[in-house]
């Protein structure tokens, strides 16, 4: 046992503090360098590049802390935005020496722990990295000696595609109501070593800003929350380190316990009334998690009955009856799998809230227990909503496919049609043009001839000497005239047919378009 400034200090966790940077391997437990503990490590090292901020001057680690001052308990809050905001926070002036490097002064640890306190690691969205440095959160783990396998919790931030993320749940607890290890044992810190935590993770999901140039993007996002708790059960102090992307839990929090007098519905005087209020707590995160879900699937039944009311209308038979276009299956094959989405978080939620009930349900024994059966219930209502809302969803995409498969056989048929009266048209057009050339060739050479005898290039005279005259002049005068006017021909000819070719080609990409191919 470490003595310093008055706060006894166990060896063990004196090792931890030391070495906080080897998190979670230094930790105060009965096995040290455990191969579980060694595997949670090498998961937090090959994360650290995506999910620590680089920059020591981008941290902001929001705190909100419920103190006794005189008697009184307040809320008070703070951001710590540098390591060495971080270290003066939880007392720790431990630091070399300026004259002699391989000595030491100050204390690890020199302030008692917060009656109950609320440490949030923010980030801009999942994918963001947290806004603090790996040192800065290292050094909050191992000074609160918080269990190990909270790491696997955070591992989900900083992720290269959040969906992915989405599928991770997972709970779990480990209690000590006797015989507490002795690196946990810290009067001085208000740890008496008999404690119980837990770590798990809620999902919640928020609107969106809706996009008006598309009005079938997603007006939703799911928001997931890394929650770590400790409650000490001789002392009464309460920890709650909670992984908050876009601040909507600490927003929440900090409404419910704003800056100041300590709410009513608040109360840390005892043990029973600090448990009680760690209920609260527990309640509000049930809420947060489970609030905005019955909008989000009404939002989804909305969306999916537009995108599928044309395919129950249908009718071929009139033109004017609505078509389901092609692209309508794309966008109803996206909500089926938001509603697949839907359940799925839904159920972790469900499974987790019956968890922690199940937890309180088997530490205590006491009629006065705040039951949380309400909230899962009221949860799995939604699940049950968001199944039928996906078998709905599975019956209208039939029915599309089944009326697109309608619509291009229709359009086939008619295409057909038109087809068979181009080509019996084109037939009779082929007869006509065959009897014109035969014609033409009958008459081609004679007219040719006679056109060309009665110009003055040859002349015949007839004075008894019958002489025939041949001019030069007049055969170059019939060429300078005849050949550009055949090119003025043959031009405007091929200009015609490709013209006519043009505007075949836009009348059957419009009746295609009209009809949906």
């Amino acid at each position: 046992m470490t003595v310093v400034n008055g706060i006894q200090l166990p060896d063990d966790l004196v090792a931890s503090l030391l070495d906080f940077s080897k998190y979670p391997l230094p930790i105060a437990t009965g096995s040290v360098y455990d191969p579980a503990l060694i595997t949670l490590r090498q998961r937090l090292n090959r994360k650290q590049a995506k999910l620590y901020t680089q920059g020591p001057n981008d941290i902001v680690i929001p705190v909100r802390e419920i103190v006794n001052t005189d008697g009184q308990f307040k809320v008070t809050k703070r951001n710590l935005l540098t390591e060495t905001k971080v270290k003066e926070w939880i007392g720790d002036t431990y630091e070399p020496e300026p004259n002699d490097p391989a000595r030491f002064r100050g204390a690890l640890a020199t302030k008692p722990d917060a009656t109950c306190r609320f440490i949030f690691l923010i980030s801009d969205c999942a994918l963001a990295p947290l806004e603090l440095t790996r040192d800065a959160l290292l050094r909050i783990l191992a000074y609160h000696q918080v269990m190990p396998n909270y790491i696997d919790f955070l591992l989900v931030y900083g992720a290269q595609e959040e969906d992915h993320e989405l599928r991770y749940s997972g709970f779990r607890t480990r209690t000590t109501l006797s015989n507490p290890h002795a690196g946990h044992v810290v009067p001085g810190l208000q740890r008496s070593g008999c404690q119980y935590e837990m770590c798990f993770n809620l999902k919640a999901v928020s609107r969106k800003e809706e996009n008006p140039k598309d009005p079938f993007a997603p007006r939703w996002r799911i928001e997931q929350s890394a929650i770590y708790h400790r409650f000490d059960l001789k002392t009464g102090t309460a920890l709650w380190i909670i992984g908050d992307p876009r601040e909507s839990v600490k927003g929440m929090i900090g409404d419910v316990l704003p800056e100041g007098s300590l709410p009513r519905n608040f109360r840390f005087g005892t043990v029973a009334e600090a448990f009680i209020s760690s209920l609260h707590t527990h309640l509000l995160l049930a809420q947060w998690a489970s609030d905005e879900w019955r909008s989000h699937i009404q939002s989804l039944e909305a969306t999916i009955e537009k995108l599928t009311r044309p395919a129950l209308l249908i009718d071929t038979r009139h033109e004017w009856a609505p078509r389901v276009q092609p692209r309508a299956m794309t966008y109803v094959h996206e909500n089926e799998e938001k509603v697949n989405e839907t359940v799925m978080v839904i159920k972790s939620s469900v499974k987790i809230l019956t968890s922690l009930g199940s937890f309180y349900q088997t530490l205590v024994n006491d009629p006065d227990f705040p039951n949380t059966h309400v909230d899962v219930c009221e949860t799995a209502t939604q699940v049950t909503r968001a199944e039928a809302l996906l078998q709905i969803t599975n019956g209208r995409k039939a029915i599309i496919i089944q009326q697109l498969q309608i619509q291009s056989a229709y359009q086939q048929e008619m295409l057909s049609n038109n087809m068979m009266g181009f080509s019996e048209r084109g037939q009779k057009e082929t007869i006509m043009m065959h009897i014109i050339t035969i014609i033409t060739l009958l008459y081609l050479a004679p007219t040719f001839v006679s056109t060309f005898f009665s110009t003055d290039v040859i002349k015949y005279q007839d004075d008894g000497e019958d002489k025939v005259h041949f001019s030069n002049s007049a055969m170059y005068s019939f060429l300078y005239v005849t050949l550009p006017l055949a090119t003025v021909t043959v031009v405007l000819a091929v200009g015609y047919y490709r013209f006519e070719i043009r505007r075949i080609e836009k009348a059957s990409a419009l009746k295609r378009g009209e009809a949906g191919v």
